[in-house]
């Protein structure tokens, strides 16, 4: 028995002890291989001196400021060094709202949009579209833009009215074939045009922003959109002169093998919101950052932004996320991961042998591996087998940590897991990791056999 109110009540969960590097040990003393990042957060692994020491040296200084009565200098060396590594079109002008977590960097982002048109006298825009199978955040705005069924269920009467058109998916493209079958740019190009529609439909003068993950996280596993499919999106929102917001919280600051996961697709968005990495996990950090046009809409007007949480730009925070950013750059590991991805995809294809992964995909060290009962129909494992948590639950007696999800499809159906290592993942390190994914995939797959 127990206080704590855990995710689940009718689970039991290890308690855990330490971690350094990428294992973590629990209180009976079982280690871990940290193959997800935590949920896909701690980027640089555990027991970083540089990032502790920035924390303490903080904490020496001051805990806490309200940004109402102060601003730190970690707040704005952190402001400019995020700023500075977006891209030039972006950047000039541009500037940073620092949050806590990456549903209030989503709150944030929307609120941002809205208050851009209000500050422009265009009151009556208020719709913000986003896509189906996908995840912004648990809070009321950041799952009204979410996009997945099981998610919203318990909550569906609270919610604004869906918004939402078709995702980029690939591995399940409307156009019948599998990746690499079809036209991948007249198929993205299409699926894009759904947005123009939707918008058409809404009335561009009532349409505000449309927010999209570059990849799609933890609702697709690491879905890659065909590459013409956001620079149709950018078109369409400049021709109805809709905000778009990248929702880069899992993506961003080199997941993906670049600084932003739109940076694969040569496109800039107006806004973009980070968190889960930015500051890997030491400390609870988000940010919201808004383009030079977008901040020009506010100093034009009054230059309020009528919005704010208490621990906006934590002093802590913002020395841990700044120290990060740091290592990241002093020991190039977003280029480290670029030049690992082609070796971290190769050790998984030995995995299809096991005869239940469908598709592998992703960018970087962000890795989808999407189960399906039939290969060839991609027909997918009935809900009663919870595949995704079966995986879950034997990568862990192997010692090993992903990342499970399911119910993408319709609500229920459709399982995948994310094997997001940090970036300082050694190659003997992710040797194991395959090795120990493929034994779980194995004794799964012999179960699963036997039950279906």
């Amino acid at each position: 028995m127990s206080e704590f109110f855990f995710r689940n009540l009718k689970k039991t969960y290890p308690m855990v002890a330490s971690a350094n590097g990428v294992r973590i040990t629990d209180t009976d003393g079982r280690n871990y291989l940290d193959a997800c990042s935590g949920a896909v957060v701690a980027n640089l692994g555990h027991g970083v001196p540089e990032i502790s020491e920035a924390i303490n040296g903080q904490l020496r200084k001051v805990a806490f400021a309200h940004t109402t009565q102060f601003v730190s200098e970690a707040g704005l060396s952190l402001a400019k060094k995020v700023v500075d590594m977006t891209p030039p079109g972006f950047r000039k002008g541009a500037r940073a709202y620092f949050m806590s977590g990456g549903s209030e960097a989503v709150e944030t982002a929307i609120k941002m949009a809205r208050s851009y048109f209000v500050h422009r006298g265009e009151n009556q825009r208020s719709i913000c579209f986003s896509r189906w199978q996908s995840y912004h955040g648990s809070t009321f705005g950041a799952l009204s833009a979410t996009g997945h069924p099981a998610r919203r269920k318990p909550y569906v009467s609270l919610l604004r009215t869906p918004a939402h058109v078709s995702a980029d998916y690939r591995y399940r493209c409307k156009c019948g074939f599998g990746p690499g079958s079809c036209s991948s740019d007249e198929c993205s190009i299409s699926i894009a045009n759904e947005l123009e529609a939707a918008i058409i439909s809404a009335g561009p003068e009532n349409v505000m922003a449309f927010i999209a993950e570059p990849i799609v996280g933890a609702t697709l596993g690491a879905a890659v959109p065909g590459r013409a499919y956001f620079p149709r999106i950018r078109e369409i929102c400049d021709k109805y002169g809709v905000l778009f917001i990248a929702d880069e919280v899992m993506t961003g600051l080199g997941r993906t093998g670049t600084t932003f996961g739109m940076n694969h697709f040569g496109v800039e968005p107006d806004i973009i919101a980070l968190g889960k990495g930015m500051a890997a996990g030491y400390q609870p950090l988000a940010a919201v950052l808004a383009s030079g046009k977008v901040v020009k809409a506010f100093e034009d007007s009054n230059g309020i932004f009528e919005h704010g949480f208490t621990y906006s730009a934590h002093p802590v925070s913002c020395a841990a996320g700044l120290a990060a950013i740091e290592y990241v750059r002093k020991h190039n590991l977003i280029e480290r991961v670029a030049e690992k991805e082609f070796a971290f995809f190769k050790r998984a294809e030995k995995l299809l042998e096991t005869g239940i992964i469908g598709d592998i995909r992703g960018k970087g060290f962000m890795m989808g591996l999407e189960f399906v009962k039939n290969l060839e129909t991609k027909e997918p494992f009935p809900v009663d087998i919870r595949i995704s948590q079966l995986v879950a639950q034997e990568a862990m007696k192997h010692g090993l940590l992903v990342y499970p999800g399911s119910g993408f499809l319709d609500g229920e159906l459709g399982d995948h897991i994310m094997v997001a290592p940090p970036f300082t993942t050694s190659d003997e390190e992710l040797d194991e990791m395959f090795e120990l994914l493929g034994e779980t995939l194995n004794k799964v797959a012999q179960h699963v056999d036997g039950v279906t």
